[in-house]
Parts: C-alpha cells; sequence; structure tokens
C-alpha cells in the first residue's frame, strides 16, 4: 500500500504545473465547505451556551412579538403594535398575586437609559453569579432601596473600577453598589449587557423608560395568557394587546438559519468542487495519453485492468485529499488570525469569547469525504479508459 501511494504522488510531482491547478479547485470548494460548517458551529455552540446560562426556556410578556404576527393578508401590521399599551407595574402585581401555579418564577423589569430596574426574581434578568459583595433582599426590591449591581465593567470614574460600599449617581439619585457581577463577556441571547449594567430596584426609577417586560420561568403559556387577559379585562373574542414570547423561538428561527448558511457553503463548494474534478480528470486524459507507452509495457508484462485503474484512481485520490488539505489549513490559519484580531481588540472585554473559533473534526472529516468523493468520480473515466488501451497500440505510440 505504500508504494502504491508513494507511486502515485511521484506521478503527481513529474507535472506540478497541471497539479497545482487541479489542487487550487478543489481547495477553494473545501475551503467554502469546511469555513461554512466552522461558522455554523461557532455560533449555534455560541446560541446554545447563552441560553443554558438561563437554565431553561424563558417566556417574556412584552408589547411587541418576537414572531411577526401576520394578518390574512400576509402583512406584519406593526402600527396596531405600537398603540398597544406598555407592560406596567400593576400587570406585574396582579400575575404575582393570581399567578398560583402558573410558572415557578418572575420578574418586573424596566429598561431605562442608564440603568435597568428590577423587581421580583432578579436572578431571570442577570443569571450570572456575583464576584463581589451581595444581591438584592426582598426589602430592598419591595421599598425601593437606592442600591445597585453594577457589570465588572462600570467604572466609579474614568480608569476607576467600582467596588462595593461605592456610590453612583443616576438622575439625581445616589446608589450604594452593593454587588458586582462577575465578567462574562458578550453574550449572544443575553437581554442586557452583563458587564455595563446598572441593576437598581425597579421603584428608584422615574416613569420614563424605554420599554418594560415581565419574566417568567417555567410557565405555562395557556395559564398566563388567561391572567393577562383577565387583568386587562379584555373579552373571549377580543384580540391580545399584549405578546408572549419563548426564548426558544429565537433558537428556532437561528437554527434554520444557521442550516440555510451551511446548505450555501456547500453549494458554494460542491460547485467549486466540480471545477476542481474536471481538472482533475483533465489532468489524468494526459496523462493517460503521455504515459501509454508505460500502460502497454504493464499489461504486457501480465497487469491487470484492475491494476492499471487503481493507480488512476490512486493518482486522483491523492490530488483531491492534497486539495482537501490545503483548503482546510487555510480555513485553520484564517481562524487563527480572527483569534489574533479578537484578542488585540477586545483586552480582557470578554468579546474573543462570544465565538469559539475552533475547527470542529466533522467539518474536516465533511470537507476531506466530499474532496475524496470527487476525485474519485472524476477519476474513474481517465481510469477505465488506460486500463482499456490495448497493449501492442499503446507499445507503438
Amino acid at each position: 500500500m505504500g508504494d502504491f501511494w508513494a507511486q502515485a504522488f511521484r506521478e503527481l510531482k513529474a507535472d506540478r504545473f497541471r497539479t497545482r491547478l487541479s489542487l487550487l479547485g478543489v481547495a477553494v470548494g473545501i475551503f467554502s465547505i469546511v469555513a461554512a460548517l466552522t461558522l455554523v458551529d461557532a455560533l449555534q455552540k455560541s446560541i446554545r451556551e447563552g441560553f443554558s446560562v438561563y437554565g431553561g426556556d424563558l417566556l417574556f410578556i412584552d408589547r411587541m412579538p418576537l414572531e411577526p404576527d401576520l394578518d390574512e393578508a400576509g402583512h406584519f401590521r406593526w402600527w396596531d403594535y405600537a398603540l398597544r399599551p406598555e407592560v406596567s407595574w400593576r400587570e406585574f402585581r396582579y400575575l404575582e398575586e393570581q399567578g398560583g401555579g402558573a410558572f415557578s418564577e418572575l420578574a418586573f423589569a424596566r429598561y431605562g437609559a442608564e440603568r435597568v430596574g428590577v423587581a421580583g426574581a432578579w436572578r431571570l434578568l442577570v443569571p450570572g453569579a456575583l464576584a463581589e459583595g451581595r444581591g438584592f433582599t426582598e426589602r430592598e426590591l419591595r421599598d425601593g432601596a437606592p442600591v445597585m449591581l453594577a457589570g465588572s465593567g462600570v467604572e466609579a470614574r474614568k480608569g476607576v473600577p467600582l467596588h462595593p460600599g461605592d456610590a453612583l449617581w443616576i438622575e439625581g439619585v445616589r446608589y450604594e453598589v452593593i454587588g458586582i457581577f462577575a465578567r462574562v463577556g458578550m453574550n449572544t441571547v443575553s437581554t442586557v449587557d452583563v458587564d455595563q449594567v446598572r441593576l437598581v430596584p425597579e421603584r428608584t426609577m422615574k416613569e420614563g423608560a424605554e420599554r418594560c417586560s415581565i419574566l417568567l420561568a417555567d410557565a405555562d403559556e395557556a395559564a398566563v395568557r388567561a391572567l393577562m387577559q383577565a387583568c386587562r379585562r379584555l373579552g373571549p373574542g377580543q384580540r391580545d394587546d399584549f405578546s408572549l414570547n419563548r426564548l426558544s423561538y429565537l433558537l428556532d428561527e437561528m437554527t434554520s438559519i444557521f442550516k440555510l448558511l451551511a446548505r450555501l457553503g456547500w453549494m458554494i463548494g460542491l460547485f467549486s468542487l466540480l471545477v476542481g474534478g474536471f481538472g482533475i480528470a483533465n489532468m489524468l486524459y494526459v496523462s493517460v495519453e503521455e504515459r501509454r507507452p508505460q500502460i502497454g509495457i504493464c499489461r504486457a508484462l501480465g497487469a491487470r485492468r484492475r491494476v492499471i485503474v487503481r493507480q488512476f484512481l490512486g493518482e486522483a485520490a491523492a490530488l483531491s485529499l492534497l486539495g482537501g488539505l490545503a483548503g482546510t489549513a487555510l480555513v485553520q490559519a484564517l481562524l487563527w488570525i480572527m483569534r489574533l484580531l479578537l484578542n488585540a481588540r477586545s483586552a480582557g472585554t470578554g468579546a474573543a469569547d462570544l465565538l469559539p473559533l475552533f475547527l470542529p473534526l466533522h467539518a474536516v472529516l465533511s470537507g476531506l469525504a466530499a474532496a475524496l468523493i470527487i476525485g474519485l468520480l472524476f477519476g474513474v473515466s481517465p481510469a477505465r479508459r488506460a486500463s482499456l488501451l490495448p497493449p501492442a497500440e499503446a507499445i507503438k505510440k
């Protein structure tokens, strides 16, 4: 077997120009396939890790839906949603009092320009661990105490990090910092930027806010919908003026996008592989013509046709695998450069961890398998032609 592959590589080295042209087509195709699969794998891993932080599927009560609710004509009537009332503190209190077993925990969040006000189970909003200090007490949340949990990236003043016991002034209110969240870096599904968050009791905020929402854990969607309809006094035939959104919808939508990206990468890669396959076939046809005397002598000495076929298929396989390895090496080099750039720019912010830029084994194996199949498919015809050459006529050439 070693002699077989050694002979195949010797024949490829004999005509380096044609070998390099054929390698280029295969390498570009494998680069497209492996790069697409690597990107999809990195995005999926990042998204799943982001969802796993919450420990389950959260239900959000918001004014706007994540999933477009189209009318009978297929139009998204965004103006109807813009006229909906904002989710309110009164509704949060109603769910808290009347919820029963419809959910395990709930929280109210008011998103402002400089801080996020929260009531209830505040860890639904920021599930990360605290690096310093302590969390909110129920009394602080209920009474609206001027205390704050801050992200690790929030500074007391430029260049000076915050610590428990420090104070921050926001909109005329002095907040005492009681806890600092551990640095988590960027998160693809987080509702807030944890490293820059300023989390305060909801009752310390003024009325103005960008939006409000209610978060529920382990929620029965039908029961929560019924409670909201009762709270807003909606009749059986009336359309809901609120939206129930689940994080799982985002995961499903992103999964479909990832599959589309993978298919696109395969399409581009296979097109390039076909070009490389034609290059392999053309190279082998030329090689057959140039080596007719050699093939004739082998046949005259008793070499069987399958030996000739195997020899040329070995050359096609070796050429395609070399192209596959070259394409994979290009992807690895690109990932290495991207990691260096991200590490240089992130400077400890955690942005480099947003995408796990590593070459997955299944992407490498898929790319090499595709390259090998293309090489063998396009090597069959010239190999068969070489095996069918009459020994006498081949020697005369």
